[in-house]
């Protein structure tokens, strides 16, 4: 998911910033989890959370991938799709915990 780049060579920015970015990410499930908060309007919010913290994830990660022999295109689309999965997967480990009542993974 986002660690995809952590296996080969990184920037010195992109653990500290993925760290934070899932950080960021996880705090923000738990919170819709504990609060129980409708999938829906946890979307909507989730889509806001984290902006900071992707910012500088997506730049360190444009980057490391550039840095590995990918061109800024490629590595553009890459990272963007990376967090668009990694976003909709934590979004539906909300949602699943809504649903059945069971903590996801």
């Amino acid at each position: 998911m986002l660690f995809t780049l952590a296996l080969f060579a990184q920037t010195p920015d992109f653990a500290p910033a993925a760290d934070a970015f899932l950080g960021c990410l996880r705090a923000t499930v738990q919170m819709g989890m504990t609060t129980r908060m409708e999938p829906e309007a946890f979307r909507q919010g989730f889509a806001q959370s984290c902006r900071e913290e992707e910012a500088r994830f997506r730049e360190a990660a444009i980057a490391t991938a550039m840095q590995q022999g990918r061109s800024r295109e490629e590595a553009v689309a890459e990272v963007d799709g990376n967090i668009a999965n990694g976003r909709r997967v934590f979004a539906a480990d909300q949602e699943s915990y809504i649903r059945t009542g069971r903590v996801p993974r």
